[in-house]
């Protein structure tokens, strides 16, 4: 008797992550990435989490430091892609920057890098201007 064991596609994965920070378990999201993982966007000293966050601890700060500076009012996930160990998602998002009250909201697109069911690579194609505007007082 042959024994199978399911594996879920690249894009599936890349759907539950969404779905967790949906609902707010960081924990399952950070569960689902490698040890080394590396965790990015774009880079601005002015917008706090815009830098490279390295490994699951990188990923937990990431996480923490975008729930003390932004309040999201939109988080929408339109469309997935994938190719080979790559997932890109085009994303809608908008958020309030806490500090300052200021808003931004603009499409991005976010690639995983993926591999044995772990992601082991993100980095965030935002429109690094609209999110500056929204950190300057």
């Amino acid at each position: 008797m042959q024994t199978v064991t399911a594996t879920k596609s690249n894009i599936e994965i890349a759907q539950e992550g969404f779905a967790n920070f949906g609902s707010g378990n960081i924990a399952a999201i950070i569960d689902t990435c490698t040890e080394n993982v590396n965790w990015a966007s774009w880079y601005h000293p002015q917008v706090p989490y815009s830098t490279t966050f390295k490994g699951k601890s990188g990923v937990a700060k990431f996480f923490s430091t975008l729930a003390e500076t932004v309040d999201y009012t939109a988080f929408e996930p339109k469309e997935f892609y994938a190719t080979g160990n790559k997932v890109f998602a085009k994303v809608f998002h908008a958020a309030t920057v806490k500090a300052t009250g200021r808003s931004f909201a603009h499409d991005t697109l976010m690639e995983f890098t993926i591999e044995n069911e772990k992601i082991s690579a993100f980095f965030a194609y935002v429109d690094s201007a609209d999110e500056l505007q929204a950190f300057t007082k």
